[in-house]
């Protein structure tokens, strides 16, 4: 369901303020629970993947969910053989990008898989398990970005 202000509208930024806000903080606490040492990650999907309708929200949670995989597996792959250099973070983008290409997904989820690559290959080497808490709290985020949007869209549907 739509919003039927514009998007530009007070009362669609209001309510991206509230979406953003509580869901923030809902996927912090969530990513917490489930034992994230980097529960910041959940705030970080649910903000990139909220948009002005669930529809929207759940396509790019969608591309952002791929694009975490691809990168991650790519990175898990190969950057443990690698130092952490510049060339070496080029090379695994390059990688991951390519693979992102041939398998025909868009540049939304090119952009996920260069970001999880570079951040994936430089926190990994000091956190051991920055990979999985990317991995869980991207999911986290994305479906609370979803949870919100729909009962946001609920309550907005009853007026």
């Amino acid at each position: 369901m739509e919003e039927t202000s514009s998007p530009n509208s007070s009362e669609s930024i209001t309510s991206l303020i509230w979406k953003l806000s509580i869901g923030s903080t809902l996927a912090w606490e969530i990513s917490k629970f489930f034992g994230s040492s980097h529960p910041y990650l959940g705030p970080v999907s649910l903000i990139l993947t909220v948009q002005s309708t669930i529809d929207k929200t759940i396509s790019l949670s969608i591309k952002r969910v791929i694009g975490t995989m691809i990168g991650i597996g790519i990175t898990v792959i190969i950057a443990s053989y690698m130092k952490v250099t510049g060339w070496n973070l080029g090379l695994l983008i390059l990688i991951g990008t390519y693979i992102a290409k041939y398998l025909k997904l868009d540049k939304k989820v090119l952009h996920q898989v260069a970001l999880t690559i570079l951040f994936v290959f430089a926190f990994e080497h000091q956190s051991k398990d920055y990979a999985m808490d990317r991995m869980r709290d991207t999911l986290v985020g994305v479906l609370t970005a979803g949870l919100i949007q729909f009962v946001w869209s609920s309550l907005i549907s009853r007026k």
